[in-house]
């Protein structure tokens, strides 16, 4: 069996063979690639596009990061899932959970805006960041509005470097108003691999902060879990 994660910009699909987790990661049109030779009654699919793949079940993304989350911290209180087009803050504890998807400015989409602005990669986004020797305040949480104030402060003079830390705060304080108060938050998703954005949240987020060794596949893997609760 595969789990397979198809979501806004990215294709993951996970298995697990003889206890060991082995993953494969790709753009989201790519798919087909990662169920060359698989049957569709070995597919468990979760994602934005977990419907339209082919699949023997499909769960919820929600699902999929709980049971995900649980593999790697079986205690974790509020998971954090920043994806290409929402962010989804699930409170384990409450059982209830809280999907920003009308604004762009605390999604992966958003930070995407703002490297191509730039004619960066998404990765050099994180390592621009710690180089940073100011940061400017960009104070609204509105995603068209914020780019306006980013430009405004090239103009006043911050460096390159010091925007993107301002974009990075902007962003954290953007979901930190949907986290609520907790002892240990896991962040998962293709976007926790930006150490901007996460250095930023550790700062504005009060409570333990976790991230999995490969946040991106997290719901992959607990589609398959959840599927299949006893695997090993």
């Amino acid at each position: 069996m595969i789990g397979l994660d198809v979501g806004s910009t990215t294709a993951k699909a996970v298995r697990i063979v003889n206890g060991e987790i082995t993953y494969e990661i790709t753009g989201t049109h790519n798919w087909k690639d990662l169920i060359k030779g698989v049957d569709k009654e070995e597919i468990i699919s979760t994602g934005y596009f977990r419907k339209s793949v082919p699949h023997k079940a499909n769960v919820t993304e929600i699902t999929a990061a709980i049971y995900g989350v649980r593999h790697c911290y079986p205690d974790a209180d509020v998971i954090v899932d920043i994806g290409g087009q929402d962010t989804k803050v699930i409170d384990v504890t409450k059982n209830n959970f809280t999907i920003n998807d009308k604004c762009s400015a605390g999604t992966g989409a958003f930070l995407e805006f703002v490297a191509n602005y730039f004619k960066l990669e998404l990765e050099e986004l994180g390592t621009l960041h710690l180089k940073a020797k100011a940061i400017p305040e960009i104070n609204n949480t509105c995603g068209v509005f914020a780019v306006s104030e980013m430009i405004s402060q090239l103009v006043a003079g911050y460096s390159k470097e010091e925007v993107i830390a301002g974009m990075h705060y902007a962003f954290a304080r953007r979901i930190s108003f949907m986290v609520p108060e907790a002892e240990t938050l896991v962040l998962i998703g293709g976007t926790v691999k930006n150490k901007g954005m996460v250095s930023a949240l550790r700062e504005i987020i009060r409570g333990k902060i976790m991230i999995p060794d490969e946040p991106q596949v997290i719901n992959a893997l607990g589609a398959l879990k959840y599927y299949n609760q006893d695997i090993e």
